[in-house]
């Protein structure tokens, strides 16, 4: 199974670690928000499309927005979703 991170920050109740099927990052998150659709708001459009504004790392590698539908997240892959930060 592919490990699924979240930051603290967007958390539901502590759990930050889940588990999904591996494939195109882009279905492990669609998948993800399937299964937790708490965080479908935080995730993906009006139309289930993964939005672009958050960060997609794959094995501590930064998955670019275009790529995310081409790279795949094998079985003993981790995939962090990291919110975007704000600051001044």
């Amino acid at each position: 199974m592919v490990t699924v991170l979240l930051s603290a920050g967007w958390a539901h109740r502590g759990q930050k670690t889940f588990a999904c099927h591996e494939g195109t990052v882009r279905d492990v998150i669609k998948e993800f928000v399937e299964s937790y659709p708490l965080y479908r708001r935080r995730l993906l459009d009006d139309d289930g499309e993964p939005l672009t504004y958050y960060n997609v790392y794959l094995d501590g590698d930064l998955v670019e927005t275009a790529d995310r539908s081409r790279v795949t997240a094998r079985s003993d892959s981790t995939v962090a979703i990291i919110p975007p930060l704000a600051g001044g």
